[in-house]
This record gives C-alpha cells, structure tokens and sequence, in this order.
C-alpha cells in the first residue's frame, strides 16, 4: 500500500513539476510578444494563481498576505532597494560594462526624461510590474516551487537562487547583454532579501519597486 502511495506522490510530483515548467515558460515568454504592459502582469498572475490552486496552495502560502503590508517591511526592504539602486549605478553597473562592453538601450524609456507624467508613470509601474507582479512570479510562486520540488537536497537552496536568477534575466532579454547580466545580479540580491524573510514577501515587494524608482529618479535627472 505504501508503494502505491509513493508512486501516486512521484506522479503527482511529475505532474506538477510539468505544469510550473509549462507555466513559467508561458509567463516568460509573454512580454515579448507584444502583449501591453497592463495586460501580461494579469495574464502570468491569473497563470501562477491557477498552477497554485492545483497545488491545493493560495498565495499566502508563498510569503504573500496583503496584512503583511506593514511599515517595517516597506521601511525596510525599500531602504535596502535604495542603496542596491545607488550602488548599482555606482559600482555593479561600471563593473558589468567592463566585463560586457556595452550599457542597455534605454530609448524605451525616454518617456521618463521627457515628461513628468511618463516619470509618475513608470513610478506607478516601479510597483504594480515590478514590486508585486515580478516578485509575486519569481520571488513568490517560482523560488516556492523551486524548493518544494526539487530532487536535490543540500544544494536546494543556492540552486533555487541561480535557477530563478537565471528565469528573472532571461525575461529581462529585450535588454541586451548587460540588461540581462543586471538582471541576474539584481535577482541574487533581492532572493537573500527574499530568504532573509521568507514569510513576508513585501520586504522582497519593497526592495524591488524602491530600487526601481531609485533608477528611474536617476534616468529623469540624467545621470541614466
């Protein structure tokens, strides 16, 4: 009886490990296509709630709870966002274009510079699209699914860090070399975030959406 247990459990396993690499590859995939800024943050939520609920798990589960909203872990997490941010400018972002040779084009992003509302938009977006929809998918969903279902054990934890690193540049492609080698840097620093308070997501929430705000601040006063 007990066999049959375990094997129902490694096909349930299978199953799942199927659906999530389905999934992520779906949520990855769909800010290249064209799909509007708004419109793919709602579609890879609606994916990552529904591939949860076939877990039988909500997203509390996961470290996310809207009461978890509370002033320490914003304070917090968007102190540290802030100085990633400036050292980023300052230290990563140098060192990076020595290894690489070339910074990202930012011509998307003109409308930042150019006026106030485009600047107060991409604030907006610092967390609707970065704070909660990315660290929701990769910080949230991703990395708890990494660690439930992986086959290894020691290793599990720093595997899951390079695994969703390795997912976050990847979705950052549309960037260039260096837009994705920033993107896997900034997705180690924010997962020790992520693992230092494994039960409240907003640390990791905060610690995004003020790093991105802190760049944007910076490109509208030309120093990006």
């Amino acid at each position: 009886m007990s066999g049959k247990n375990d094997a129902r459990l490694h096909d349930a396993t299978r199953r799942h490990g199927v659906w999530i690499a389905l999934g992520i590859t779906g949520v990855l995939v769909a800010p290249h296509l064209g799909v509007p800024t708004l419109v793919y943050p709602m579609f890879g939520f609606a994916l990552c709630t529904a591939m949860l609920a076939m877990q039988r798990r909500r997203w509390s589960d996961v470290g996310f709870r809207w009461r978890g909203c509370r002033p320490a872990p914003l304070l917090v997490g968007g102190a540290l966002g802030v100085f990633y941010a400036l050292a980023n400018d300052i230290v990563i972002g140098p060192l990076l274009f020595r290894l690489i040779g070339t910074y990202p084009d930012f011509s998307d992003f003109d409308f930042v510079r150019a006026h106030v509302s485009g600047y107060l938009i991409a604030l907006a977006l610092s967390w609707i699209v970065g704070g909660l929809y990315e660290e929701l998918v990769f910080r949230g969903f991703l990395y708890d699914a990494l660690l439930r279902y992986l086959p290894v054990r020691h290793a599990r934890t720093p595997i899951t860090v390079a695994a969703t690193a390795v997912a976050f540049a990847a979705y950052h492609w549309q960037l260039g070399a260096f837009g994705i080698a920033n993107a896997f840097v900034f997705a180690c620093f924010v997962a020790v975030v992520r693992d230092r308070w494994p039960d409240n997501l907003w640390y990791a929430i905060s610690f995004h959406a003020c790093a991105d705000m802190t760049a944007f601040t910076l490109m509208r006063l030309g120093y990006l």
